[in-house]
């Protein structure tokens, strides 16, 4: 997978068969082919923008060359179609001259001779004190910019200008589609048929057939037919229609529009078609490979713990071959570190945390100027004597101490790697000593003068929490408790706090259930299976249910 760095996006861009939105120039709708894409912040660029010139001269600003400007402290307004702009424009420091990239490149005509939304000429006119409405579709118009028939008085914003009130659609063929707003949704299912995404403030409409895309499926519709080996061996032909189909990519259910082999009978979601083939993620030290299907052999996924389907699509580990996640589960946003890494070679170097002087001594990262010297004698300090690392008490573990001061580490402390990857955070953390970061540790919130693991930028985590395991046996509990990252707040089943990362037990097979967590509270079942529920939340005492959540917040 080609991986490139260009000037006006600080992440690797990865090539796209097409873009559905491009930050560059803030269009959105339909589909453009070929483009770039950044995973780490879920943009798109179309290729032209991505390569966009770092200067140009311009005909609507000749005396001057024009800068581009990736980032602006404020919103300036391009002069041409009068949008306002904080990323990605062209500039004149001498004459605060602001033209947008799109409009570099097709700049809008000051007059439109023919347009199909209006019988007349149109001219570009420029917003006064009131905000007209669009006379197309009703709207309140954007921009400072807009068009207007001198002959009968009426505006029409510069989108709307080019739009006409009936259409025939290639993938509709069979017949005319008409324009609608937003106020008509209930001629529809409210999603586009092309795209699947809910139906903005315009459309158009088959009342007969109820076939409804949007204005930018209808500008760029999706290619019908497309060929990309990272998706399928064969080309991939569009359906354009509702279809309820299991995509093979993901094994996830779709209900339009997939691409489909007809020689393979494989259909896979559009988004599926470009999905990483190589990639990390924080919860296995080994790269996880995209395969196309699994070794029919029953598996679970290692992060949802749900049932994989082998003959569907999933990521699984080549070393570790019975290491296997959903497809979707894997490129999730707090697992995947955002990098594409086919033909990237792979870096094995590991950093040693100390380098052994001799069968005793060791030379700490954390403590160079010393030696340190292992022990394995009991210490009666009462807790006084705490690790340098983790500042937990000394006691009966084997230990390191410094020959020359006090400085001490518990051995299980003076070995932790130096760099590692941690559930909590989706980059690779790195092993710091003292108070080099003096924040609180982004998992419990407390602060801790000993080591740390951060990313050098938000995420700081102590070594306590830094060693936690994705999954923990709790004596409060039967059950393996998972770490889990809720969309919303839930109560912890052992002191009642509302947290949105917790350990909990989960079987999926039905909806959430709540549990009282105060003496004498009562189960609140879903399934209303009547099982029963252990003394230590205060209920009634019986063996555990496994459809039951249990909740532990770390």
């Amino acid at each position: 997978m080609i991986r490139i760095k260009l000037s006006i996006h600080k992440h690797p861009l990865y090539p796209a068969p097409w873009v559905t939105r491009c930050t560059g120039c803030r269009w959105s709708g339909g589909y453009r082919k070929d483009g770039y894409r950044c995973y780490e912040c879920n943009m798109f660029f179309h290729k032209e923008c991505a390569e966009t010139s770092l200067e140009i001269h311009h005909s609507s600003h000749p005396i001057h060359p024009l800068s581009l400007v990736l980032e602006a402290p404020k919103a300036r307004y391009c002069k041409l179609c009068g949008q306002s702009w904080l990323y990605m424009f062209y500039h004149c420091s001498i004459c605060d001259f602001v033209v947008d990239t799109a409009c570099a490149k097709n700049p809008p005509p000051n007059v439109i001779e023919y347009p199909k939304a209006h019988e007349h000429s149109l001219v570009i006119a420029t917003k006064s004190f009131y905000v007209p409405i669009c006379d197309f579709c009703g709207e309140q118009i954007r921009g400072r910019n807009h068009y207007r028939c001198s002959q009968c008085g009426l505006e029409f914003e510069i989108a709307c200008s080019m739009l006409a009130l009936e259409i025939y659609y290639p993938y509709h063929p069979k017949h005319p589609l008409k324009f609608l707003t937003r106020e008509e949704h209930y001629f529809s299912d409210g999603k586009c048929r092309i795209c699947g995404n809910e139906l903005r403030r315009k459309f158009y409409h088959c009342p007969i057939c109820k076939f409804s895309v949007d204005i930018g499926c209808v500008g760029d519709p999706p290619p019908l037919a497309i060929s990309f080996p990272k998706a399928h061996e064969h080309q991939l032909t569009l359906i354009p229609r509702k279809i309820s189909f299991d995509c093979d990519a993901c094994g996830e259910a779709g209900d339009r529009s997939p691409y489909s082999c007809q020689q393979c009978d494989v259909m896979i979601h559009q988004s599926c078609t470009d999905l990483p083939e190589i990639i990390n993620i924080n919860r296995h030290e080994h790269r996880l490979e995209r395969r196309l299907h699994l070794n029919p052999r029953a598996r679970v996924c290692e992060f949802c713990h749900k049932s994989v389907d082998w003959s569907y699509g999933s990521y699984s580990c080549s070393i570790c071959p019975e290491y296997v996640l959903h497809s979707k589960c894997a490129i999730r946003d707090d697992l995947w570190d955002k990098l594409e890494l086919k033909g990237i070679p792979e870096e094995r170097e590991e950093i040693e945390p100390f380098k052994v002087i001799d069968e005793k001594l060791i030379c700490h990262f954390s403590h160079e100027e010393h030696y340190l010297q292992l022990n394995g004698e009991i210490i009666i300090s009462g807790g006084s004597i705490r690790c340098e690392a983790c500042v937990l008490p000394i006691y009966s573990q084997e230990f390191y101490s410094c020959v020359q001061c006090d400085f001490i580490l518990h051995k299980t402390c003076a070995c932790l790697p130096r760099k590692k990857r941690h559930f909590y955070h989706d980059k690779p953390l790195t092993l710091i000593c003292g108070d080099m970061i003096e924040r609180g540790c982004s998992m419990c919130g407390k602060y801790s003068g000993g080591f740390k693991y951060t990313d050098f930028r938000d995420i700081n985590i102590d070594v306590t929490c830094g060693t936690l395991s994705e999954y923990v046996m709790h004596e409060s509990h039967p059950c393996t408790l998972y770490y889990y990252n809720y969309e919303k707040v839930i109560g912890c089943a052992s002191c009642n706090e509302l947290e949105y990362e917790q350990y909990g037990c989960e079987d999926y097979r039905i909806e959430e259930i709540s549990l009282a967590l105060k003496n004498g509270g009562e189960t609140d079942c879903e399934s209303d299976c009547g099982g029963d529920v252990p003394d230590f939340i205060g209920v009634h005492s019986g063996d555990w249910p496994r459809h039951h959540r249990f909740l532990l917040h770390l």
